[in-house]
């Protein structure tokens, strides 16, 4: 499954960038797929961290997913490769220069092993709408003016 969102933020890329960056401190909105997020690697994020989340793939059902920074170029991109719970893939974010602020670009790359596999067009309509409300949570925690340190 693969795909490409983007939506326009009132911050700097730099700021945007510093965000995700720190993605395992900023808070959980009620509702998220994430449950947890912890950096399970000492010193600043980088190439090689490691991230462990728990995610609520479908009501009911919630999984572990182990993620390492494969790139990181400051207020450029940021990718990510994942896998557990069943998944593994790819998540890249790009953040581009946009009247005044950033167009953030989301594209995710997401292959489901075994029988997940019969799930697929079930899982696609949910990720959907999961990976879209993050972004719009994202969104209006930079808008809202959540404090972030270049």
């Amino acid at each position: 499954m693969h795909f490409n969102l983007t939506i326009p933020i009132r911050r700097t890329p730099e700021e945007v960038f510093a965000f995700l960056r720190d993605k395992h401190a900023f808070p959980r909105q009620r509702g998220s797929p994430v449950l947890e997020l912890e950096k399970i690697t000492p010193g600043a994020v980088g190439i090689g961290t490691r991230f462990r989340e728990v995610v609520r793939m479908l009501p009911l059902v919630r999984g572990e997913i182990f993620s390492r920074v494969t790139r990181f170029e400051p207020y450029r991109c940021l990718q990510e490769e994942f896998w557990g719970a069943g998944m593994s893939g790819w998540l890249t974010y790009t953040f581009n220069p946009h009247e005044g602020g950033t167009l953030l670009v989301q594209d995710q790359i997401i292959e489901v092993d075994g029988l997940l596999k019969l799930l697929m067009p079930l899982m696609r309509a949910v990720l959907v709408r999961r990976l879209r409300g993050r972004l719009i949570e994202i969104h209006n925690l930079l808008e809202d003016g959540w404090p972030v340190t270049v």
